[in-house]
């Protein structure tokens, strides 16, 4: 009985430590950037690439992106949506203030297409210096009416067992030792 209560005791004890030092830094907010594209194909129901992306910019901020100044350039990676590309790494970066933000696109699909407009979104995950890597969501809105396009992303936070939670479940494994103990001397 003592050396399973020793042993339950150390296991509480790393996952406190574990959680402790599990202490994410997500990244919670929404960046919009705009700006021009020129596609392969000026009927966007057969074109199949971003062959352009020019003047683009941070239109809005939320959140940790919150620091950007709009109207920061940004860069664009050029990819293919027909077929869809299986991942643009990264999609977009900017650097401002001495830290970058970046969209790894982990996912690209069509969500709406017609000969003047077209809609693709997907998944990703985002970076900011200082923050852990966070899944997130973005889109990309464009027509050939002038070329013009809109993207936004949002990214949230991811679950992170908190330190009172695991040191509860740690307590739980404690206080079952002793039922555990009983049905193995049976």
């Amino acid at each position: 009985m003592k050396k399973l209560f020793i042993v339950c005791s150390l296991v509480v004890a790393l996952i406190g430590f574990m959680a402790f030092n599990a202490g994410a830094t997500s990244i919670f907010g929404a960046i919009s950037l705009s700006g021009n594209t020129i596609f392969d194909n000026t009927n966007l129901n057969l074109a199949t690439m971003f062959t352009a992306f020019n003047g683009v910019t941070v239109a809005s901020v939320d959140g940790d992106y919150s620091p950007i100044t709009p109207g920061t350039p940004a860069t664009f990676s050029l990819f293919t949506f027909r077929p869809p590309a299986a991942s643009v790494i990264p999609l977009w970066t900017l650097d401002f203030d001495g830290n970058t933000y970046s969209l790894d696109a982990t996912s690209v699909g069509i969500a709406y297409s017609d000969p003047r407009n077209i809609v693709l979104e997907g998944s990703g995950v985002a970076h900011i210096t200082g923050k852990d890597d966070t899944n997130g969501a973005w889109s990309i809105s464009a027509n050939n009416a002038g070329q013009t396009f809109s993207f936004s992303s949002s990214s949230s936070v991811s679950g992170v067992p908190e330190p009172g939670t695991m040191l509860l479940l740690g307590s739980g494994m404690v206080g079952m030792a002793p039922f555990i103990r009983r049905k193995f001397k049976k």
